[in-house]
Parts: C-alpha cells; structure tokens; sequence
C-alpha cells in the first residue's frame, strides 16, 4: 500500500516575538516568524509509516504546496521516513483558500497516481488533521470531494492485519473504520510514534528525489488556482482585544490569587451577555443574497444535538434582519418527533431528508443527500456544528455546491461591506481566530450561490423551547446508491454524554503535568468543589487531550479541537501546557488561571492570572484558601 503524505510549512506560532506584531494595524507579520512542519503532520508520518512497514513495494511520496523554501519541511520529512517528494510551487497558486488548494493539490495527486504509482489507486493519503496557521480541517475533506473518494477523518490509531483499519472519533463516538475501496483521504489527530531525525538520515536525505512541479505541470486550470478559484476572501485580520501575553498577572500568594479572580468572576457575571451583537438594517436596500437561512440538524441519541440548537438561534437573529425563513436540514431515517423539536426551537422550516443510508454518519451519502437539496433550493447562508461530523461534511458540502466556507466561527454577523467600488449589501460576516488564536479574521464569502460557516459548540446559547411555535415539514427521499458506502465501521465506545461541561460556569481542567488518575481526582475535585462554594456557581472538572490519553478521564470531559468547546466564566488550567489543540477549545472563557511548574509554559500566554509552582504544593494552598474566603 503506497502513501502520499500532505505536509506544511507553517509559522511557528508558539514563539512570536513581539516585534512580530503590527499594534496599529492590529496584525502579525508573519515574515518575521520562524518556518517549521506543521506540527499535527508529525503525525501523520507516524502513520504512514506504519502503514507501509514491512512492503516492500510500498512507496511513500510527501507533497507540500508553497514557495520555494517549503523544500526545507520535504527534506526535514524524508530525513525522518526515507521516501520522495514533490514540491507544488508557482506564483500563480498564492492566496489560495481552501477550496483552490484542495484543487491544486488533487491534480498534484492526480499526477503522482499517473507518474510515480504507474496508475495504480492502492494508496493512501494522510495528512495531520489540519494545520496550526489556519486551523480550518477544511483541505483533506474538500480534497476527498474533489477526487470522488472516502475520507477517514480524527484518526487516531492505526492496525493493518488482518486488513487496514483506522480507529477513529466518530459522530457519535469512536470506532474502527476498515476502508472497502482506495485510494482514501486520512486525517490523523493522535499518534503514539515519534519519528526522529537521525545525523545519516539527514545526509542521505539531501540526495531524494525532490520533484518541482508548477500550476501547469499538474493541469491545473488557472481559474480554479489561487486568489481566482477561492471562494472566501479575508477582509479584517486583527489581534484580540489584547494580548493575552501581556495581560497574564503572575501571581505567588494563593489568597491573593483568589481575591483577584473573585473580583474579575463578579465584574463579569454583571456584565452584558457574551457574543451579544448589534443591530443591522437593510433600509429598503436590495441584499447580495437572497433566501432563507439554514442550519444542518446533527441528532443524538433521541434528539437533536445542543450544537445545533444553538446555531437555531443564531440563524434567528441573523434572519430578523433579512426577513427571511430559518430552514433547518435534518438527514435521518425517519424524522419521527425531532422535526417537532426543531421547529419548538426556532425552525420556520424542517427539510427532512429520509432515507435508510442515511441512519447513521456516513460522509459520503450525507454528502451527496444534503448537497442536491442545497443546490436545488439555494439558501444564502448555512451553518453547520465544528463537531466530528460537521468538520467532515461541512467541507464536502461547501466544495459540491461550489460555495466558500469558514471554519470554527466565534462571531457571525450580518453586515455591509464595499471594495473596489463595489457594494455588498447584508451579507454574512465570519469571524474567526487563526494562527493558534493569536489573531482574529474576519470572513467574507465570495462568487458562491450560499454563505457556509461551521461554529464551535458552545458558542451561541441554546433559544429556550416554544412547544406553541409553528412551522412547515418538507419530507424528501433522496436517490442514494448502496455503493455510496465506502467502509466497514465497527462501534467501539459511545459518546453519548455522560457529562455535559460546556454548560458549567467554573471548570477546573487537568493535564499531563498530573502524574496519576488518583492524584487528578485527589487535586482537582477538592479544587472544583471550594472554588464553585466561594463563587457561588456550578463547577466541574475537566481535561486535556493528554489526560484523556493516559485514562484519568472519558472523552466526554475533554477540552479541545477533538473534545469540547467551553466558554465558562473561569477556567483554571492545571498542569496543561497549553497545546493549539487545547487552546482552541477554551480560549472564549471569561478568565483563565494558569497553575504550571514550567514559567515558560505557553498555556500562560492565554491566562489572566498565573501561578509558578508543584501541582502537589500549590493545588492544596488554592483549595484551602478558597475554604477560607467562603
């Protein structure tokens, strides 16, 4: 089984000099950043080695899109897994988004296939789950659309006896995926390999062969590569309201710690509600976009998932300045009841798409199913969860119907914008943070029939349920061939939440720094428990990645890009390093308190107030001087 492995050249975002950042214009110059791999394509060679250990006809090819210097992370990668390359390079394929980069980079591989596999379709393309400089996970989903094949997506394990299958974070929990046709796209979360390079490997590496192919050697049309075949375009990149960096207030006393988040918890809980949004009004103006808004519907277990609950709401508000519907598209079975749930609330419109592939996540089915109702009845805007299904379907969904997408929206709003002379009038502006949430773009959709976005969870609020609501149920039976289903999936542990954290105000999450699951429970709850008596709220105990990894917690409490979003009024990080992935998931809290032996850990870059010290010493003085204060 040959492997194409997808690598970046990336800034390093955990060490921005402060010369790097532009304080008037509010920006990063990311020239002056240093260039590394994208750290989440470390594992993706993990992978791919795993996957062609022991053939020894297996081939294992790296491709990177980029200027000329993006040779260096080809080199840096054959010197830890021998193998070949190719380098896709030409001025013609800058400022692409992520539709014309999954373009670009399925003709490279439409090349390699030809060229360098002699035709052959038995192989695998892996690729980290997304990079750390756009955080979108949008390029290898768009890229399976793009080359008509299966995606297995939040992979983190791999076994290929008896035959070769992914263990994966599935929709509703994880599973094992064996894939029935190839080749398939694979985005890698997890791995437990490190790859090294060696003083030899680095030598021999020099002499790969290391192709050099421009836009035309891939025939690639020029209207579909870069700035001209994007359908997004940003038009505000700004630093959040303030540097995290500088604001985060190192502090050695405990008791005085706790006086400072007391006063900051009680300022916020006076303050006006999160994400609240100003007004907007078309004043008899003709929109850009016509139609109604549209959210897709994720179920779980018997119901409807919170997620998209909470984008109901959203689509409300956003509708009320347009005077257009709220349509909500629901791919099930059998609808039954959560039509009803819909439209209870918020839904004007339920599109129940019905159909026995459609039971369970399938992206491909989903895909296609949701895909042609869009396309025959064009809404101006659809937002989709950034859940396990949402980040895979979203992306597929978005380059089918030729429309630009935005990953991982915190602020969606409706707006004006003019450039160049030209006027667009109520249209969808997307904001998001990008570069590890050290700056914020704000998004703008271009020559596509629909606006899409995906939100995180947790986000916007639930609207509460009104059982007197009326409104309209649209049932439609989809035309899905069997064939649509390209894998063999195998349930092994379901995420139906036992736990719900993103609705607690003070979380207290654990990290690797904690050595044991005796001492998470021995430090953390005690800690959970007198913070939330002081307070006077509701707190719960969370944790990384890591934590979750080495078995101190289940899934359902983990914070992060493949866990949970939070956004509690004070988040306490507990010996958590402060990983992209794990900041990703938190960095919308009111406050956050960083406790860490490591003075240089990068989790206090996005903290408010930060202690130095053993986890064993200063957990016990916080929880006995919150004791004291109640």
């Amino acid at each position: 089984m040959h492997c194409i492995i997808l690598v970046k050249q990336v800034p390093d975002v955990s060490n921005i000099p402060e010369d790097a950042w532009d304080r008037e214009k509010g920006t990063l110059r990311r020239g002056l950043l240093d260039s590394v791999l994208n750290p989440l394509d470390l594992h993706a060679l993990s992978f791919a080695r795993r996957i062609t250990a022991g053939d020894p006809d297996a081939k294992t090819v790296y491709l990177t899109m980029g200027p000329p210097q993006a040779r260096d992370v080809l080199l840096d990668c054959i010197s830890r897994a021998p193998g070949e390359a190719v380098l896709l390079t030409d001025r013609a394929l800058g400022g692409a988004d992520t539709v014309s980069t999954a373009y670009s980079l399925a003709q490279a591989i439409r090349r390699i296939e030809r060229e360098l596999f002699a035709g052959s379709r038995e192989y695998v393309i892996v690729s980290g789950m997304q990079s750390v400089d756009g955080d979108t996970a949008q390029v290898p989903p768009q890229l399976a659309e793009d080359l008509g094949v299966d995606q297995v997506a939040y992979a983190q394990d791999v076994h290929t006896e008896p035959a070769l299958t992914f263990r994966r974070i599935g929709a509703a929990g994880t599973e094992d995926v064996t894939p029935t046709r190839f080749p398939v796209v694979v985005t890698v979360t997890a791995c437990t390999d490190t790859l090294y390079a060696g003083f030899h490997a680095t030598r021999a590496a020099r002499s790969a062969t290391i192709h050099t192919w421009g836009a035309a050697d891939v025939e690639a049309k020029s209207d579909r590569v870069g700035l001209k075949g994007s359908r997004t375009t940003v038009y505000r990149i700004f630093s959040p309201s303030e540097d995290r960096a500088k604001q985060c207030e190192m502090v050695s006393d405990p008791a005085d710690l706790l006086r400072k988040v007391q006063a900051k918890y009680r300022l916020a809980s006076g303050g006006p509600a999160a994400h609240e949004e100003g007004s907007y009004a078309l004043d008899g103006r003709e929109p850009s976009y016509r139609g109604e808004l549209w959210i897709l519907a994720e179920r779980e277990g018997d119901g409807i998932k919170s997620v998209s609950l909470e984008l109901l709401g959203k689509a409300r508000e956003l509708a009320a300045f347009l005077g257009e519907r709220v349509g909500a598209v629901l791919p099930c079975e059998t609808a039954g009841d959560l039509s009803a749930e819909l439209i209870a609330h918020g839904a004007d419109v339920v599109y129940a798409i019905e159909h026995p592939l459609l039971a369970t996540f399938s992206p491909v089915p989903f895909k296609s199913a949701v895909a042609a109702v869009v396309r025959e009845r064009h809404p101006q805007v659809m937002l989709f969860g950034a859940t396990p299904m949402g980040r895979e379907l979203a992306p597929r969904i978005a380059y089918a119907c030729d429309s630009g997408l935005t990953a991982d929206c915190t602020k969606l709003e409706i707006g004006d914008h003019t450039k160049g002379g030209h006027a667009l009038i109520g249209i969808l502006k997307q904001t998001r943070p990008a570069l590890g949430g050290n700056i914020m773009a704000t998004i703008m959709t271009k020559d596509s029939p629909t606006q899409m976005a995906t939100v995180r969870p947790g986000v916007f609020k639930v609207p509460p349920r009104e059982d007197s609501r009326t409104g309209d149920v649209v049932r439609i039976t989809p035309e899905l061939a069997a064939d649509l289903v390209g894998a063999q999936v195998t349930p092994v542990e379901s995420f139906v939440s036992k736990v719900n954290i993103r609705d607690a105000k003070i979380i207290i999450s654990g990290g690797h720094g904690i050595r044991s699951r005796s001492d998470f429970d021995r430090l953390l709850q005690p800690l959970a428990d007198s913070l939330g008596d002081m307070l006077g709220d509701g707190a719960k105990v969370a944790a990384s990645r890591h934590a979750v990894e080495d078995g101190y917690r289940s899934h359902d409490y983990q914070v992060g890009q493949t866990g949970q979003t939070v956004a509690p009024k004070l988040y306490v990080a507990v010996g958590i390093s402060g990983a992209v992935q794990h900041v990703s998931g938190m960095q919308m809290s009111d406050t956050v308190v960083a406790i860490n032996k490591d003075p240089r850990a990068r989790i206090f870059n996005y903290a408010d107030f930060g202690i130095v010290g053993d986890l064993e010493t200063v957990v016990p003085q916080l929880t006995r001087a919150a004791q004291e204060a109640k």
